[in-house]
């Protein structure tokens, strides 16, 4: 009897394995990857013990490659032009996928990356006011003041020349403390609030990577719980926002301008469908998930665009240099940020284009593909195929001396048609992101803040040029620096 159970049980593995195969020899037709997968795990140990290697792997393939992880087909698309194609949906062809957990940690009927068609877009449209250049103003002061106070802190804190100390911890914290201030400040009454808020957010972001599995106990479940926390203190916030405008308060934050927003739209004809988008979207419960969609926006990318920031300034010198010159030139007598200074600040501009496109913080954004699509002239993706535009590609491969780093590349006498059609790093199409001003304001700010406020000395370690995944990357070893005043 055990020999016969045996029997039908292999039996049936490996015919489960062969339908899997034959499935994958359809789905690739042309293209080029592995010769076959391991059955049903497929290279998902790969991915996970060596994700820079395993994706690099993948672009050496060409312009498009298949694999598979955990039984999915995935098609990995390497070129430019054809990452606009899944960016830009292609009739509705294709949706942002994320992680596996993302939909239930994040919940999917909430935010707003899972949105597509006229509410999307109905959508966006109502949050443009938030990003107006009067309402990134308001920002830009707190953004100053919040980066401020953590550069004192660092150099309160420096300890001996000797001293290194990891720098990816330190931008982070500094990174979530502005988001809740720029978002919410008026309405997070001490430092012990603020510090429960940014643990519940630290929380939150752990489920990430975290198995698609939400039982009690697990990495993903305590995701979601401290969402739920979440939400219950943002909506607080949203109802103490509204009372404060409707009692003609002054706009100090984010929340504030959207409150004002939602009040002016209240006295205007949108329209019943507009209305009814807008009466939707504007209850305490919705907005407090929006407001957490920004800061989940906000966070890991900048994080890691500030991390190297700091890795890439020290080491070149020459660089960081011409930002002092430009900052003695713009802000003289150290003047406050503004948006119009900053707007001057041409050099700053192009060395945060530059970071952004040398370490492309998401280098990949995973999508699924709805229905069948003609994705190119020699190849139809299937449905239920997992799409991963790998940013990283374009980024090195379409620009001049790609894999070096070199800010003047965006000055405008040197601008290529690569500078359009190749730089995806705030993404392309509907789903584009609608914070990417406010996001180089933020760096730009602190770029021109560090340079001219510090200086900093960074500990060379075998690991620090290497690449992790965090799943936005970093240098291996957190960029460790000795930080003193300038």
């Amino acid at each position: 009897m055990w020999l016969e159970l045996t029997l039908f049980i292999l039996t049936v593995v490996l015919g489960l394995a062969a339908v899997e195969q034959w499935s994958f020899y359809r789905k690739r037709a042309w293209l080029p990857g592995p010769a076959s997968a391991p059955p049903f795990i497929g290279y998902i140990v790969d991915m996970v013990k060596r994700p820079f290697d395993f994706y690099e792997e993948q672009r050496r393939y060409g312009n498009m490659s298949w694999t598979s992880i955990l039984g999915r087909f995935f098609l990995f698309v390497n070129d430019g032009e054809t990452m606009r194609k899944v960016f830009n949906n292609m009739g509705d062809a294709f949706r942002l996928q994320l992680t596996l957990s993302a939909p239930i940690m994040l919940g999917k009927d909430k935010n707003i990356a899972y949105m597509n068609g006229p509410a999307h877009k109905a959508l966006r449209k109502m949050l443009l006011p938030l990003f107006t250049r009067s309402a990134l103003g308001v920002y830009l002061s707190i953004q100053e003041a919040t980066i401020l106070e953590h550069l004192d802190h660092w150099i309160r804190s420096r300890g001996s020349v000797d001293t290194f100390v990891e720098m990816r911890p330190r931008i982070r914290d500094m990174n979530v403390h502005t988001s809740y201030k720029v978002f919410v400040g008026p309405y997070i009454k001490d430092d012990a609030m603020m510090e429960n808020m940014s643990q519940l957010y630290f929380k939150l972001n752990e489920g990430f990577l975290a198995l698609p599995i939400s039982l009690p106990g697990t990495t993903l479940w305590y995701a979601v719980k401290a969402r739920e926390q979440l939400i219950d203190i943002l909506k607080t916030m949203v109802a103490a926002s509204r009372d404060h405008i409707a009692n003609d308060g002054d706009v100090r934050c984010l929340l504030d301008v959207w409150m004002r927003a939602v009040k002016v739209a209240d006295v205007m004809d949108e329209g019943e469908e507009a209305a009814e988008i807008t009466a939707k979207h504007n209850t305490e419960e919705e907005i407090a998930y929006h407001l957490l969609d920004f800061l989940f926006a906000s966070q890991d990318a900048s994080t890691s665009s500030l991390v190297w920031m700091v890795q890439l300034l020290h080491d070149h010198p020459d660089v960081r240099e011409k930002m002092v010159e430009e900052q003695r030139i713009v802000r003289p007598n150290n003047e406050p940020l503004s948006t119009e200074n900053i707007e001057t600040m041409t050099y700053a501009n192009q060395v945060v284009r530059e970071v952004l496109r040398y370490r492309p913080p998401v280098t990949m954004v995973p999508h699924v593909a709805v229905k069948d699509c003609q994705l190119t002239s020699d190849y139809k993706v299937k449905k239920g195929t997992i799409v991963i535009p790998y940013l990283w590609a374009p980024q090195h491969e379409d620009f001049e001396e790609g894999t070096s780093f070199r800010p003047d590349r965006w000055s405008p006498e040197k601008r290529t048609e690569a500078h359009g059609k190749s730089f995806l790093v705030f993404g392309h199409g509907p789903h584009v992101c609608l914070g990417q001003r406010y996001a180089m304001n933020h760096l730009v700010a602190f770029a021109a803040l560090l340079v001219t406020r510090t200086k900093w000395t960074r500990k060379v370690t075998e690991s620090g040029d290497k690449i992790i995944y965090l799943p936005t990357i970093y240098p291996a070893d957190g960029c460790m620096v000795n930080v003193q005043p300038a």
